[in-house]
């Protein structure tokens, strides 16, 4: 069944087929997390959107276009959801006072070192990595997206395009400004060079 495109496995799971579910499911879940922990800061948040990302593919699956790719159809239904929860944690932290910053639990696996891996190059990789994430979540929600979609999930402009629903030109630009304000807020805290 490995040899089985995304698209006939969704056809199945039209039909009723739940193993077929499965099989997109064991495919996607672990490159689904690491996209959706990207968006959003806290793993709990990313195990709900997942959970109900793959329940929105086997209720909606009657939705999905003929000719469209199923990787585009389900990064739309999960970024939909991380915007949508993100929404509400906007609103919800207006009604609520909070303390200055809660602390953020880390956006994915903890890298284990190898015995000639240098401890302090390590450290000094994840400083950098996380002075990323603070940088990306000082953004733009709309360049985020796309930064998240193109440099972490590898994905071309046109896939983007399609998942955001927007012109490639626009993609395209959200990138550019969405690279230099990284690197601006890179720059200013002496992460980077000028």
């Amino acid at each position: 069944m490995s040899a089985t495109t995304d698209e006939e496995l969704l056809s199945a799971v039209k039909a009723g087929d739940t193993d077929s579910l499965g099989v997109l499911v064991a495919r996607w879940e672990r490159p689904l997390f690491q996209f959706v922990c990207r968006m959003l800061p806290r793993q709990d948040d990313a195990r709900d959107i997942c959970q109900e990302t793959f329940l929105r593919v086997l209720k909606k699956a009657h939705r999905f276009r003929q000719g469209s790719r199923f990787s585009t159809w389900m990064y739309q239904i999960a970024l939909n959801l991380c915007r949508d929860r993100m929404r509400k944690r906007k609103r919800w932290s207006r009604l609520v006072l909070q303390r200055d910053e809660l602390p953020q639990q880390p956006s994915g696996p903890t890298a284990v070192l190898s015995r000639d891996q240098d401890p302090a190059h390590a450290v000094e990789q994840q400083e950098k990595n996380e002075a990323v994430r603070r940088a990306l979540n000082q953004i733009p929600a709309e360049q985020r997206e796309v930064l998240i979609l193109k440099e972490y999930e590898g994905m071309k402009f046109r896939e983007i395009a399609a998942i955001l629903d927007c012109p490639e030109s626009t993609v395209k630009s959200r990138m550019y400004y969405g690279l230099s304000g990284v690197r601006t807020i890179l720059v200013r805290s002496g992460i980077q060079e000028p």
